[in-house]
């Protein structure tokens, strides 16, 4: 398993369980709330129970906005490794067909130099379009390899993005619920989060909006990618070159007038 690709199976892991310990807080915090509302110091002394509820109920509406958000974009968690661990796939068919091309070539000079007759001449003019062909299959290899880097490497770091938002959303809200639980701090718990929430909705819109550039990204290597696949370059008429192979059909080699003949000079 590569590097990019275990990374994302990890942030993947990490979010999803960030993303349910924010599913819990809302109702963690309406209890916490509700209990500090009906403590004995805020009945008989504070009495600004409702106002503790109103606020409870605000922080848990925010944070369920955010868990909502959290879930939509987890949809397309999957992408990104996919992508990375196809673009390995890619690089190893690029690898052969480069590798390919290159045998090629060496058995065009292997022929130049040993070989001679009708033949022969007619295969050394038609592998050069066939070592042509096969680095282009090779290009349009590397073509898609790069979009697949591209594009995954992009959908990790936004989903690396949502994991640390994940998890500061988390531990300051957590600590805000702590402080509400005297009955004392309740309101300005309250007040600390939904400023928290309200950061970290603009946090997460940000990064939403940072992911529209990814969807274009995806275009853009797409387009790319369609332009290297229409390049005719290499194949004939659309096609792959033809070899020259029929009516070649004289296998001697020693008699001197042989479609293959061994090179005397």
């Amino acid at each position: 398993m590569d590097l990019s690709t275990a990374q994302m199976q990890q942030i993947s892991k990490d979010l999803i369980d960030k993303v349910e310990e924010l599913a819990g807080l809302p109702s963690e915090i309406r209890n916490t709330f509700n209990n500090a509302a009906n403590s004995a110091i805020v009945r008989y002394v504070l009495r600004n129970g409702d106002e503790i509820i109103e606020l409870g109920n605000k922080f848990a509406d925010a944070i369920s906005d955010l868990w909502d958000k959290f879930t939509e974009s987890l949809k397309g968690l999957a992408a990104p490794g996919f992508f990375i661990s196809t673009s390995f796939d890619w690089a190893d068919f690029a690898a052969k067909a480069n590798k390919m091309a290159a045998e090629l070539e060496d058995t065009a000079v292997k022929v130049d130099s040993y070989w001679q007759g009708s033949a022969a001449s007619a295969y050394g003019t038609a592998i050069a379009p066939q070592r042509t062909a096969m680095a282009r299959v090779g290009s349009v290899a590397n073509s898609a390899r790069s979009a697949m880097i591209t594009v995954g490497t992009a959908g990790i770091a936004f989903y690396a993005s949502l994991l640390g938002i994940g998890i500061s959303i988390v531990i300051e809200a957590t600590v805000e619920v702590l402080g509400a639980g005297t009955g004392i701090g309740a309101i300005p718990a309250g007040i600390a989060g939904l400023i928290t929430a309200a950061k970290f909705a603009a946090l997460v819109t940000a990064a939403i909006t940072g992911f529209v550039s990814i969807l274009n990204s995806e275009l853009t290597q797409a387009q790319a990618l369609q332009v290297e696949l229409d390049n005719p370059q290499g194949f004939p008429s659309g096609h792959w070159p033809t070899t020259g192979a029929a009516g070649f059909s004289d296998a001697t080699v020693m008699d001197g007038d042989a479609d293959w003949s061994v090179k005397t000079a």
